[in-house]
């Protein structure tokens, strides 16, 4: 018998099952610590088939993976999640929500989200769902005009301190993000609020200081999932190589960023990023791209995600794989048919970032080039995304290496 059950939160959850709401609640509590063991919930599902937030919920780990697997996977779970009986007004608007994410109408389920947090902005779970398609939208602004609904309603949760860290640095708003992430850091070693306080240090050019402090807090991320485990590992690797430690910066890649998953996008991103900015530095990468192109070879028809196809693009063509990169474009020149703006972003930039790759710097400066200003619609960071003009700068220049172009 279908009945209302609240999680420890006191979060309705309409089921029959007690033990589901339960499991329910140690999925959000793992998305929100960026914990290892959200997967968990797949086991659970058998126990209340007719739960459409746990449906819905399971829809969201396979979009999640950020792969074409995983779209295809989630779709008809998101879909059957409407069909069932949502209950309450909360479970409705996650679940819709979802189902707009798996449609790929993100602004849809942004809107949906945005307007429940502001209904009930100690639903936390909600806004950090939030935060990450405000993100993956080059949306920075409503980020953090997100977060003050939700940080003035629990303003002493860690985690919603690390999230307001990162909206703040991500608007560029450096000395209130430090204030907000040391403020969650004195109350638990929250790794999202190490990221953010990473983000702080390297726009600051803090770079001793960040080497230094992400080396003595990295024992908080032991239990994280695979993509903030190496993701704050990357950043410790700029520091490093920041500050012209390329030797440090490549046993991080080896120890720590290209040793978890390599099958996980947001590892491959991490790892193709490194390499890239190593190679700029002067390094030889040696047969290292091969290594990361054939982990990326499967996702290269994905056409899902514009950031992400970009790294792909890059670790494809300086592996040498020209029929891969071409397939790439190819279904992004297909994606890019619907007209949508974001979609021939991709498809520009990821032509102009191959081409740097193969050696054609003046191809990459005029496809990069036209689309630079726009990359933030692609999602990724700011840090992130300053790969991206500093090559471009080196194409402007006719080079390779940093040292001789004016980034």
């Amino acid at each position: 018998m279908m009945t209302v059950v609240l999680t420890p939160r006191g979060l309705p959850v309409t089921t029959c099952s007690a033990a589901l709401a339960d499991a329910l609640h140690c999925f959000e509590e793992e998305v929100l610590d960026y914990g290892s063991q959200a997967a968990a919930l797949f086991d659970a599902l058998p126990l209340d088939p007719e739960c459409a937030l746990a449906t819905s919920y399971a829809a969201a780990l396979h979009l999640f993976r950020g792969t074409r697997d995983g779209h295809d996977r989630a779709s008809p779970l998101a879909a059957n999640a409407l069909n069932l009986a949502a209950g309450s007004v909360r479970e409705t608007q996650l679940t819709v929500a979802i189902e707009r994410w798996a449609a790929g109408d993100v602004a849809s389920a942004t809107a949906i989200l945005a307007a429940w947090v502001s209904q009930e902005p100690t639903d936390l779970f909600a806004g950090k769902l939030l935060q990450h398609l405000l993100f993956s939208t080059g949306n920075v602004a409503a980020m953090l005009e997100s977060m003050t609904p939700i940080a003035a309603a629990v303003p002493r949760e860690p985690r919603v301190l690390g999230m307001l860290a990162f909206a703040l640095d991500q608007t560029g708003l450096t000395r209130e993000a430090e204030g907000a992430a040391r403020a969650a850091l004195e109350i638990a070693p929250d790794p999202w609020a190490h990221h953010a306080l990473a983000h702080v240090l390297d726009a600051e050019r803090r770079y001793e200081e960040g080497q230094a402090w992400m080396r003595a807090h990295s024992g908080a991320w032991a239990n994280c999932t695979s993509f903030l485990y190496t993701h704050n590992w990357w950043h410790a690797a700029l520091f490093h190589l920041a500050l012209g430690d390329t030797e440090g910066a490549l046993a991080l890649y080896h120890d720590r960023i290209w040793a978890v998953r390599k099958d996980y996008v947001q590892d491959q991103v991490n790892a193709v990023s490194l390499l890239a900015r190593l190679e700029l530095a002067g390094v030889d990468v040696d047969d290292r791209w091969e290594d990361v192109a054939t982990y990326i070879r499967p996702r290269r028809a994905d056409a899902l995600d514009g950031f992400l196809d970009l790294h792909y693009a890059y670790a494809l063509a300086r592996s040498g794989d020209r029929q891969a990169v071409d397939e790439l474009l190819a279904a992004l020149a297909h994606a890019a048919a619907s007209g949508q703006r974001s979609r021939r972003i991709a498809l520009d930039a990821a032509d102009g970032l191959a081409s740097f790759a193969f050696g054609d710097h003046v191809r990459a400066s005029q496809r990069l080039g036209a689309v630079a200003k726009d990359l933030h619609l692609l999602g990724g960071s700011t840090v992130q995304r300053r790969l991206f003009g500093t090559i471009l700068d080196c194409a402007r220049a006719g080079t390779r290496h940093l040292f001789k172009c004016a980034a």
